[in-house]
């Protein structure tokens, strides 16, 4: 059983944060920022700690 420590619990790894991205020549980029949609829209870094609605995403 692996024990997840709060380092892990940011929001890139929140299912409700949305990546923000960057175009560069023909190919898209993902930069360090996006939002989050739950319970309503805020400002996000991929590094903020993640939240008390935080929700791990499910594996692709």
């Amino acid at each position: 059983m692996k024990i997840e420590s709060n380092m892990e619990k940011t929001c890139v790894t929140c299912e409700h944060f949305r990546q923000h991205y960057i175009k560069v020549g023909p190919n898209f980029s993902p930069i360090l920022y996006g939002h989050c949609v739950y319970p309503r829209l805020k400002k996000r870094e991929t590094d903020t700690p993640a939240c008390m609605h935080y929700k791990k995403k499910k594996a692709q």
